[in-house]
């Protein structure tokens, strides 16, 4: 495993890859947060008072650490909230489907409905978790290849 997150070039793929899921799913939120309320609403996780909060803070949160994974800014830091992130997405969805609600996951967009594919949803997102996982815990390799790529 380790050779494989130590090539930079796998490591530099992977880690946009990474950031450009996360600002994707951004936008639709940042631009309906209205909609994305409802969308946090209809998990029926948190009280009714931190529903909008986390509507205006999430997809922030989301957009700035999948950019500063694409412009290699914070690396180490943007994993672990990504990861934290992500483990969150993985409970949430699963809930939802254990307890069978009907429910839009609101992972890339407030206006789909794609109930009946919440398990698909919990699958990647255990993939990307996989990845982010994976690429923090060799990133401090990542320092290695950084400093190459500035030597070049």
């Amino acid at each position: 495993m380790r050779a494989i997150f130590t090539n930079k070039y796998f490591c530099t793929v992977v880690r946009i890859f990474l950031g450009a899921v996360f600002v994707y799913a951004s936008m639709d939120k940042i631009s309906n947060p209205g909609a994305f309320a409802g969308i946090i609403k209809n998990y029926h996780i948190l009280p009714f008072q931190l529903v909008n909060l986390l509507a205006i803070f999430l997809p922030w949160l989301e957009f700035y650490t999948g950019l500063f994974l694409i412009i290699q800014k914070w690396v180490r830091a943007s994993l672990l909230i990504y990861s934290g992130l992500m483990v969150i997405f993985v409970v949430a969805l699963s809930q939802a489907l254990i307890r069978g609600l009907d429910i839009s996951c609101g992972c890339f967009s407030v206006q789909s409905a794609e109930s009946s594919r919440i398990w698909l949803r919990i699958a990647e997102d255990i993939l990307l978790l996989f990845l982010s996982i994976n690429l923090f815990r060799f990133s401090d390799d990542l320092k290695n290849v950084k400093n190459i790529i500035q030597n070049i």
